[in-house]
């Protein structure tokens, strides 16, 4: 009688081991991935600029995967020169802050994985400028895209002879 109660324990105790096994191990949340990888590209560019001249920058968002949840961001620093960056609609940027891509003016998002806008940047200095692009999604990954253009001036010639 005492090995039918020892085995009935025993065979209990594995029950029990085993339900609390599978309580611990079984997660409700699908394992969903939500930052993909991705980078920041844009149409070939003219290398000169004269002071008050804008140039059209056509960008393009490559994403490698798509969570409906994801968010980027684009901003602007300018590292050299003196100049405004603005979107379609003619807003401007303003210089070393972060704007939501999803109310960028002329945003294309036919294709999720490739998403195409337009930025226009405007000297306004005779000086060289270089200005460096920086996208940020809401999971904190970065990319940094840098553009230059030499000054095309007769005012920088003078300055330079």
């Amino acid at each position: 009688m005492e090995i039918i109660i020892m085995k009935t324990i025993a065979i209990g105790c594995i029950i029990l081991l085993s339900i609390v096994i599978l309580f611990f191990s079984c997660n409700d949340k699908p394992n969903i991935q939500q930052a993909y990888d991705f980078s920041l590209s844009h149409w070939h560019l003219q290398e000169e600029i004269r002071k008050d001249e804008s140039v059209e920058i056509r960008f393009t968002l490559h994403r490698s995967g798509e969570y409906k949840d994801a968010k980027y961001y684009i901003g602007y620093i300018q590292m050299s020169g003196k100049g405004e960056v603005c979107d379609q609609a003619g807003t401007l940027l303003v210089n070393r802050e972060l704007h939501e891509l999803d109310a960028m003016a002329g945003l294309d998002k036919s294709d999720p994985l490739e998403q195409v806008f337009t930025l226009f940047y405007k000297s306004l200095s005779t000086k060289p400028s270089q200005v460096k692009f920086v996208v940020m999604d809401n999971f904190k990954q970065s990319k940094e895209y840098s553009i230059s253009f030499e000054n095309d001036s007769e005012e920088a010639d003078k300055n330079y002879r």
